[in-house]
């Protein structure tokens, strides 16, 4: 049985943009029956595993990107709606995580999450969570239009204790030691002063819908960095859709960025134990 809340939420989208009536009834009623036959295309492709993607961005100073299948709804016209939490459909963002997704920049380590894009539906209904499956449809449909057969990608869920349970906070710690850290975020009052390297900087996002404040949100960001050597810098940024093009265009002239998502809300507490 769905929600009320769970259909306050798609009314609310189809009242953002009413087209997305369309790509909502195609994944839930099309695409939903042929997504498995895709699994074919991407057989070959090359996924690292949570600590493996938590250990590239360290030893090769990389910047993150993380995608799940909500960013094949905003790119089809749907709106991201969760709780109180939204990204409204926006035209110009949809274009920006084509150009994301697409991105071949050895410098960005663009990751997925291959442990449940490549389960079949039978194998969702194995693990007793068969609605979970059409989570990951479009995901399956659309990927292959932006892969590079010859990149290596990561795991979208390295940050996040429930599926990474063996996370290495000191390893962390020890690396962000090194680091000028800027954190890009809502509510960045709960983090009082606490430090997490050489010195800490915080940027104050909205709760929602940052990609409207994105010029700006981007400006003040800079600011800060011209204050650090570019090697010594690193933005930790957590705002939703508007995440991955900031830590695109950070990265597009040489910075280090993690789109980092829930991971201070998960792991905060257990950084404060660690250091």
């Amino acid at each position: 049985m769905v929600s009320f809340g769970v259909w306050k939420n798609r009314y609310k989208k189809f009242l953002d943009n009413p087209i997305a009536v369309v790509p909502f009834i195609k994944k839930r009623f099309y695409y939903n029956r042929i997504a498995d036959a895709e699994l074919k295309n991407y057989k070959n492709f090359q996924y690292l595993d949570y600590n493996k993607t938590i250990d590239l961005l360290i030893s090769g100073n990389k910047s993150i990107v993380r995608f799940g299948d909500e960013i094949f709804d905003m790119i089809q016209g749907i709106g991201l709606y969760y709780g109180d939490w939204r990204q409204k459909y926006n035209p110009a963002l949809a274009k920006r995580l084509k150009e994301v997704l697409s991105s071949d920049n050895d410098k960005l380590l663009v990751c997925f999450n291959p442990e449940l894009i490549l389960k079949t539906k039978e194998e969702f209904s194995k693990m007793g969570i068969p609605e979970q499956y059409h989570f990951w449809t479009n995901s399956k449909i659309f990927l292959k239009n932006y892969y590079h057969p010859n990149k290596v990608y990561g795991s979208a869920l390295c940050f996040n204790s429930t599926y990474n349970q063996n996370i290495d906070y000191k390893k962390i710690l020890v690396f962000l030691a090194t680091k000028h850290i800027i954190v890009v975020t809502s509510n960045t009052a709960r983090f009082g002063n606490y430090q997490f390297g050489k010195s800490t900087s915080f940027v104050e996002a909205p709760q929602s819908d940052a990609w409207d404040s994105y010029d700006d949100l981007l400006k003040k960001t800079l600011q800060l960095l011209t204050k650090y050597p570019q090697d010594e810098s690193l933005v930790m940024v957590s705002m939703g859709s508007a995440a991955k093009v900031m830590s695109y265009d950070l990265t597009e002239i040489g910075y280090s960025v993690w789109d980092t998502g829930q991971f201070f809300d998960l792991a905060y507490q257990k950084i404060k134990d660690a250091k």
